[in-house]
């Protein structure tokens, strides 16, 4: 970044400005939109709670996720449905049928949002009113209509909805008004605008010298991240006052991080083959331990096998693969059958592999039942639990009890049919701990569908299959058999939605492979095989 003066002394005038206007402040009372919330029937801001919004349908709300303004909004997720979002009775003391009203709400997603209505008409009929719409891509769009008059009828519920798709979205700074009251919305983002005035100033840099220290979030953090490089800091404080004070007539960006994962998985493409050569797929060596640890979210003991490669020695440091079984299996399930140690193995001794420990897991995690009910359906959230128990107490048992190299370079994940979607979730949730993620013939449900055995309720939507910088991981590595009729199109379901969503990833399609061995070996064979090798 270019500087005309030190980085002391700007900060030093930045301070000094800022504490010559720290008594100012926006006026108190008003809101984003510059409006006196006393004269607003509805000013819902989310800051503190749902401001009595419920789930429509089968959506879930909560306070949270990137506002629009102030620190929060309304995060809705868990639809299944478009018309499932979130709703809020209105007073039937303030609204009143035939009377004109304002509306307006900040919302993001993508497609088609809608702010619609439900009512009773005379008949005790629910009926259905549109009072807004607009196309979102990702940022925050405004829903208004400054004059809408509501039906004759009663019992008036306000919703949100979409017209296709059950992605994630967020709402915030709903408001209802007199009719004729234009309610401003988003804007286009001006950098260091962190008050959203439309002109950056002192008051402005008031703001970023407190988010220096405290940080922001929401707007208020693209707006004040003047250089992007994705946190709110004093290198954006510099910036932000050599604007102001003249010094500088634009922001100096810096380079974005380089993509490792990207270019590592780019390079091993062509390499990954669903053809894996005889001579990996037999006599297994190192050694094999079983372990028991504390599980917190069980309330129990659990237990897994530990492999220690041929050659192992105590006093080096390795990186560490944790293998899932698929429903119904415990910590033996994949130790043998699937070529794990065999591959590993051979591929260790031949130079093809880096030496790793591998740490076979037992996945069901149920406070209330130390084994698998039987009933599939019931026995889901046990799964779904690892996705707490692997960090928060697995991998710390292992880390104080081996010697591992600690970090997601040095971390991978990967698993056949349930292993292999629970690998997916822990890859997503935990990304931060976990660089290089494998599924073989991963089984529905990471998302909300409906399959031959089962609803899948879904642990997310289609909306949140990604994985994000900086945590894009070094290697995410799909496979699915052609033959597969348990788990059909699934796992390219997955790799089609993590490519949709900008996360790179390999998807391995092996011919004639079903929901056994077959896909479960070729996935492993190429996974291990580039393991731990993206950051060299």
């Amino acid at each position: 970044m270019k500087k005309s003066k030190t980085f002391r002394s700007v900060l030093a005038a930045a301070l000094a400005v800022s504490t010559v206007f720290s008594a100012a402040a926006l006026p108190s009372g008003t809101s984003a939109q510059g409006l006196d919330n006393n004269a607003c029937f509805v000013h819902d801001e989310f800051e503190s709670g749902t401001d009595s919004w419920e789930g429509r349908g089968g959506a879930s709300v909560a306070s949270g996720g990137t506002a629009y303004a102030g620190s929060k909004a309304l995060v809705v997720s868990g639809r299944s449905s478009s018309w499932h979002g979130a709703m809020k009775s209105l007073d039937a003391d303030t609204f009143t049928a035939g009377k004109e009203y304002s509306f307006s709400a900040a919302v993001s997603g993508t497609g088609n949002m809608m702010l619609s209505l439900q009512y009773k008409n005379a008949a005790g009929e629910t009926q259905y009113g549109h009072i807004a719409n607009g196309e979102a891509s990702g940022d925050y769009i405004q829903l208004a209509n400054t004059n809408y008059t509501l039906p004759e009828g009663s019992d008036y519920v306000l919703y949100f909805e979409t017209e296709t798709g059950t992605g994630k979205f967020t709402v915030d700074e709903v408001i209802i008004a007199e009719a004729g009251t234009k309610i401003d919305g988003p804007k286009p983002m001006i950098p260091a605008d962190i008050n959203y005035d439309g002109r950056v100033d002192t008051f402005d840099l008031i703001l970023a010298r407190r988010g220096a220290v405290d940080g922001l979030t929401g707007a208020a953090l693209k707006a004040g991240d003047v250089d992007g490089s994705g946190e709110m800091n004093a290198a954006d404080l510099v910036q932000i006052s050599q604007f102001i004070l003249g010094e500088r007539a634009e922001f100096d960006r810096v380079e974005p991080p380089e993509d490792v994962g990207k270019k590592y998985m780019d390079s091993i493409r062509d390499q990954i083959t669903p053809n894996v050569p005889s001579t990996v797929l037999s006599n297994a060596e190192g050694k094999l331990e079983h372990i028991t640890y504390f599980s917190k979210k069980a309330n129990r003991n659990k237990g897994a096998n530990v492999w220690l490669p041929p050659n192992y020695d105590a006093n080096k440091q390795y990186p560490v693969f944790y293998v899932n079984h698929g429903y119904g299996g415990d910590e033996n399930a994949m130790v043998n059958g699937m070529g794990v140690r065999e591959i590993a193995t051979n591929l260790i001794k031949s130079g093809d592999a880096v030496p790793m420990i591998i740490v076979f897991t037992n996945q069901y995690t149920d406070p209330n039942h130390e084994k698998q009910t039987g009933n599939g359906q019931a026995d889901v959230p046990g799964y779904d639990n690892f996705v707490e128990d692997l960090p928060d107490s697995l991998m710390p048992y292992i880390e104080s009890h081996y010697p591992v190299k600690t970090g997601r370079e040095n971390t991978a994940v990967a698993g056949f049919s349930m292993g292999g979607r629970e690998s997916l979730y822990i890859g997503i949730r935990c990304c931060d701990k976990v660089g290089y993620i494998g599924g073989g013939a991963p089984a529905p449900g990471i998302f909300p569908t409906r399959d031959a055995l089962m609803d899948h309720p879904g642990v997310m939507s289609k909306d949140d299959m990604r994985i994000d910088p900086p945590y894009a991981p070094y290697l995410l590595l799909i496979a699915g058999g052609t033959n597969d009729g348990m788990v059909g199109t699934y796992p390219k379901q997955y790799s089609d939605l993590f490519t949709e969503h900008g996360t790179e990833n390999i998807y391995l399609s092996v011919p004639g492979g079903g929901h056994d061995s077959k896909t479960v070996i070729p996935m492993m064979y190429n996974f291990i095989k580039f393991l731990f090798k993206a950051t060299e």
